[in-house]
């Protein structure tokens, strides 16, 4: 059976541990009272967390962490796998360093996504995605020898300049060839970027590549606010034996609660 999260952030950066904790507990207590079985967090320093606490707290609550974000890293610090800057990229390999370590003591997934960066202009493209390659496989030994799984997300060409479509980023998993790098299939990058009749055939070849799911409807908020066929697409996925965590990743107006008790309340319907 599917599990149930939605996308966080701490402020962990900004704000003393006391408080950190204090909204972790707040967030817990919240999710558990609508019935999500996890949570996933969108860090951006998360060697600030107690992650002792952070765990005594989340299985207090029955909760799981259900992956680590990671794309704070490009948005804040500037730091990518493709950059032409060898020093930039280094940044990012080890930012991505702490995100696994916080993965191996909290059993979550890390997500690459927007860590890849962006090309540019005054660069080679073939060159920056040659980077992204190399510094990834940096990244998956350093997952390997954590026993941490990645779960590559292909992102929308409107954010990012490469590996936009599942089959290219399955393409990219292929060739790198660790089991410890996944897919993260993302329902707001599917409807942009996928051949709209072909896709749901397709999606039924390529499951056991995913080991995590993002929702959010065409509007890229709360699912069921928009016209994409979330039924279809979680039978699809139910079909196929897949029992990993679906997370709500959205803009979240108008407030985190409400997005969050709207798309249960919708998704429960839907995964009946």
């Amino acid at each position: 059976m599917m599990k149930l999260s939605i996308v966080s952030g701490l402020n962990e950066s900004k704000s003393p541990q006391e408080k950190i904790l204090n909204k972790f507990t707040e967030l817990c207590s919240f999710l558990k009272s609508l019935d999500y079985d996890g949570i996933e967090l969108s860090l951006l320093e998360p060697e600030k967390l107690d992650v002792k606490k952070i765990n005594e707290i989340k299985d207090s609550y029955g909760l799981e962490i259900s992956a680590i974000g990671t794309g704070s890293t490009y948005i804040r610090f500037g730091f990518s796998y493709g950059h032409q800057d060898e020093a930039i990229r280094r940044k990012a390999i080890e930012r991505t360093e702490k995100y696994i370590d916080f993965a191996r003591e909290t059993g979550s997934l890390v997500i690459i996504g927007l860590i890849r960066g962006r090309y540019n202009y005054e660069n080679n493209p073939k060159k920056e995605k040659s980077n992204i390659k190399i510094s990834l496989k940096e990244c998956v030994k350093i997952a390997e020898n954590n026993n941490v799984i990645l779960v590559f997300e292909p992102i929308n060409s409107f954010e990012i300049d490469s590996f936009h479509t599942i089959s290219e980023a399955i393409d990219l998993i292929d060739e790198i060839g660790s089991d410890n790098l996944k897919l993260l299939v993302d329902t707001f990058h599917v409807n942009l970027e996928e051949d709209p009749v072909l896709i749901w055939e397709y999606l039924g070849k390529i499951t056991d590549y995913v080991k995590h799911i993002h929702l959010a409807d065409t509007t890229r908020r709360a699912p069921g606010s928009g016209h994409f066929d979330f039924k279809n697409f979680l039978n699809i996925f139910k079909e196929h034996g897949y029992d990993r965590f679906v997370s709500i990743e959205t803009i979240m107006k108008p407030s985190f609660k409400e997005v969050a008790k709207d798309s249960i309340e919708f998704l429960k319907i839907i995964l009946k």
